[in-house]
């Protein structure tokens, strides 16, 4: 009986190797669900019995990765928005296949897994990329399982990423680029800076937004790739107009308001966004012309949110601009509000002094 107690991970578990009519081997490995080594032998009996049920022996040829992973792109085309997709048919072509594409998805273990994972590290790839890049692959074999190519998903063991640092422009910065900015990228640069809007927002927003009576914009849309798609979560949202931001939209918001608010240079109302990989390459040459050095356009995003939370803007509301998902991705901000926590504690003050009574305070009457 292959079945052993592992110490400190609680529990018996039942690891054999199991040999089909076919020739194929199939390794098993899972934690019995007794408390004892005979509830452990039982459970590895009842295991070898069903591997040899007719079913089980009919089942579906295991394919390879490479093989796999057109099943996998064609079941997330319709259900994945383009974004996603295109991360993850990147993801499986320039890392996924040249290590596991020959491989049968149950040859891909925890052992192969974790010395990948340790191969991309070595390259130099940051914990972040390995452990997306993971997550693609933790994907396709959950998939599979699900389909029944696969008796059980491995374990996956993920790097920790540590907390990334951002940057952020001064107000010294943010005058000299949009001073260098020029009539083409002045608009975009100044909406990322007044509303955070990550650039694919930008590039897609269109006058029908933008509601200037009520002083809003409503986030609905984004391009990635050329291809409109929802917001990033897709999570919509409203972010309020300032008046410095209202009144640029309002001084070149043509008589007919429609189409593209940010065109391209053909001044087309009904011209295809501009491309994200020319407005980055456009971002830097400002840079350049500024004498700051170069950035990207989540930086503009970044400043937003800093200045926000510098000025005492809760949390919930700089999230709720941001369209982040969770709180905790606005948090990383949370360190440039040390003034807000302390006028927090400071309504506190003279709390015990004004509920004092004689009693209370120890003093007689």
């Amino acid at each position: 009986m292959s079945v052993h107690k592992r110490e400190g991970r609680g529990g018996w578990f039942v690891d054999f190797v199991f040999e089909h009519a076919d020739g194929r081997k199939e390794r098993v490995r899972k934690r019995s669900p007794g408390s004892t080594r005979r509830d452990a032998e039982e459970f590895e009996r009842l295991l070898r019995a069903d591997m040899l049920r007719p079913e089980r022996a009919m089942r579906r040829e295991v394919p390879t990765l490479n093989v796999f992973a057109e099943e996998f792109d064609r079941a997330h085309t319709a259900t994945r928005k383009h974004a996603t997709h295109g991360t993850y048919r990147s993801t499986i072509k320039v890392h996924l296949i040249p290590a596991f594409g020959s491989k049968r998805l149950d040859q891909i273990g925890e052992r192969e897994i974790d010395a990948f994972a340790a191969r991309l590290l070595g390259t130099g790839r940051s914990a972040k990329t390995v452990k997306n890049t993971l997550g693609v692959l933790s994907k396709m074999l959950r998939l599979a399982n699900r389909w029944g190519y696969l008796d059980r998903v491995p374990v996956f063991s993920y790097p920790k990423v540590p907390k990334s640092s951002f940057r952020v422009l001064s107000e010294d910065e943010i005058a000299r680029v949009l001073d260098a900015a020029g009539p083409y990228w002045y608009g975009p640069i100044l909406f990322g800076l007044m509303t955070g809007c990550r650039v694919g927002e930008i590039l897609a927003l269109t006058w029908e937004q933008v509601d200037l009576a009520r002083g809003v914009v409503r986030i609905d849309r984004a391009v990635y790739r050329g291809v409109i798609g929802l917001p990033k979560h897709d999570k919509t949202r409203e972010i309020e107009l300032n008046a410095t931001l209202s009144a640029r939209l309002a001084s070149n918001r043509p008589a007919k308001a429609r189409g593209l608010v940010f065109r391209r240079r053909d001044g087309d109302e009904c011209a295809e966004p501009r491309l994200i990989q020319k407005a980055d390459v456009g971002l830097r040459r400002v840079a350049k012309r500024a004498g700051v050095e170069a950035f990207g356009w989540h930086v503009l995003r970044h400043t937003f949110a800093s200045r926000l939370v510098s000025a005492g803007v809760p949390l919930q509301a700089v999230q709720e601009l941001l369209g982040h998902a969770q709180i905790a991705e606005t948090m990383r901000y949370a360190h440039l509000a040390p003034r807000v926590k302390r006028q927090a504690v400071r309504v506190l003050d003279g709390l015990h002094d004004a509920n004092a009574t004689p009693e209370r305070s120890g003093v007689a009457k």
